[in-house]
């Protein structure tokens, strides 16, 4: 047996058995019980199976065992290396451990496979720009909104990057776009109105500050500063 194989099944059968009589009292707990009993099953019948694999993968990411997550992901790409998704969850585990080089080179093996990949190109946007390399990071970017063009934080991310480059002309209209993509999205509300702010854009900036507060509520995460801002701008008048 496949040390690799031995070891994903030990911790199967692990989450298939945690939690004992407890199972009553938590639902998420019996649920999370009755998946890895499911998968448990499908890996004896379907050893080869690469969907079973990433699935698995899937259920350890999620209860934090990264090292058997990775171990899933990296058996169903040996089984189908054509697999995407594998390749950018095995990514987004890498990261997580700190392997940034490695996580950038699982999210380019997705996008060898997928290159209309929206999600990896913006990743791989955010690992160079915290890396600092915004030339590298804005190409990933404008890839990921040119992939998919109604990725709302695509455009909120590339703002973001022109933000930092003191291009807020360039970042204002990416802004406006995330918010009429995704009005829900309180992050692109706030960075439009500090760009504008910035700008000394004020009719803009309190359009903007109102639009947030309508959309969601005086208690929001960002709502005491749109206040404390319409009350400067109100007293600027």
């Amino acid at each position: 047996m496949n040390p690799m194989w031995r070891v994903g099944l030990a911790a199967l059968v692990w989450l298939a058995g945690c939690g004992g009589k407890s199972e009553e009292a938590d639902p998420a707990l019996t649920q999370l019980q009755q998946v890895a009993s499911q998968l448990q099953q499908q890996l004896q019948e379907q050893p080869g199976s690469p969907l079973i694999h990433f699935q698995l993968g899937q259920l350890y990411e999620r209860h934090g065992l990264a090292d058997s997550a990775a171990a899933s992901y990296r058996r169903a790409i040996a089984l189908e290396e054509a697999f995407p998704e594998a390749h950018f969850n095995l990514a987004a585990v890498y990261y997580t451990q700190g392997r940034t080089l490695e996580a950038v080179s699982a999210y380019q093996q997705a996008l060898r496979f997928r290159p209309d990949y929206a999600l990896a190109h913006n990743n791989l946007g955010f690992i160079h720009k915290k890396a600092g390399d915004l030339d590298q990071a804005e190409a990933a970017y404008l890839q990921a909104i040119r992939s998919d063009s109604s990725f709302y934080e695509g455009y909120n991310n590339l703002g973001q990057l022109y933000k930092q480059r003191s291009q807020l002309e360039l970042a204002l209209p990416l802004f406006r776009k995330s918010i009429a993509l995704k009005p829900g999205f309180p992050e692109a509300y706030l960075n439009l109105a500090k760009a504008c702010q910035a700008l000394k854009q004020a009719a803009e900036e309190e359009r903007t500050l109102n639009a947030y507060l309508a959309q969601f509520g005086q208690e929001a995460q960002y709502s005491s500063y749109a206040r404390d801002r319409l009350r400067d701008l109100a007293g600027a008048r």
